[in-house]
C-alpha cells in the first residue's frame, strides 16, 4: 500500500478552508489545515509535508513570508506549493517566488484545477521517490522564519 500523501492547508477563512479540506479528502489525500502562517509553520516544524495549498493573505506570517522563508530555507517545498489568492494581481505581481511555485490560482478557485495541481504534487512526489530522491523535511523552521 502507497504511503499517504500529505498536504497542508493554509487559508484564514474557515469556510474556504473547510470546503478545500473536503475536497483534498475526497480525492485521498491527507489533510493538515491551518488557519495562519504561523500556525503553517508550528506544523511543518514538526510534520513534513508532500503539498502545500497556501493562501497569500494571511495575518502576521503572510503567504509571501512563507514563500521568502522556502526560497532560502527549504526549497523543495516550493515545486509542492498551489498557491491560491483574491488578492488584486497589483499586489503579487512583483512576488518572484511565485515563479517557482507549482501553480497559482485566483479565488473564486476552480476545484478540479486545484484537484488536477493536487494530483500532479503527488506524481512529482512518486518520480523523485523512484529516482532515489530524499523527501523534504522541515526542520526548526519557527527559529529561522522569523
Amino acid at each position: 500500500m502507497p504511503s499517504p500523501f500529505v498536504v497542508l492547508m493554509v487559508e484564514d477563512d474557515h469556510a474556504t478552508l473547510s470546503l478545500l479540506a473536503a475536497v483534498a479528502r475526497r480525492e485521498g489525500f491527507d489533510v493538515l489545515l491551518a488557519s495562519d502562517g504561523a500556525e503553517a509553520l508550528a506544523i511543518l516544524q514538526h510534520q513534513p509535508v508532500d503539498a502545500i495549498v497556501l493562501d497569500l493573505l494571511l495575518p502576521e506570517i503572510s503567504g509571501f513570508d512563507i514563500l521568502r522563508y522556502f526560497v532560502q530555507k527549504a526549497p523543495p517545498y516550493l515545486k509542492r506549493t498551489i498557491v491560491i489568492t483574491a488578492a488584486a494581481e497589483q499586489i503579487y505581481q512583483d512576488c518572484e517566488e511565485l515563479r517557482l511555485v507549482r501553480r497559482c490560482f485566483r479565488k473564486p478557485l476552480d476545484l478540479v484545477d486545484l484537484t488536477s495541481a493536487l494530483h500532479a504534487c503527488r506524481a512529482a512526489k512518486a518520480r523523485e521517490e523512484g529516482e532515489g530522491l530524499p523527501p523534504v523535511m522541515a526542520t526548526s523552521l519557527m527559529k529561522h522564519a522569523n
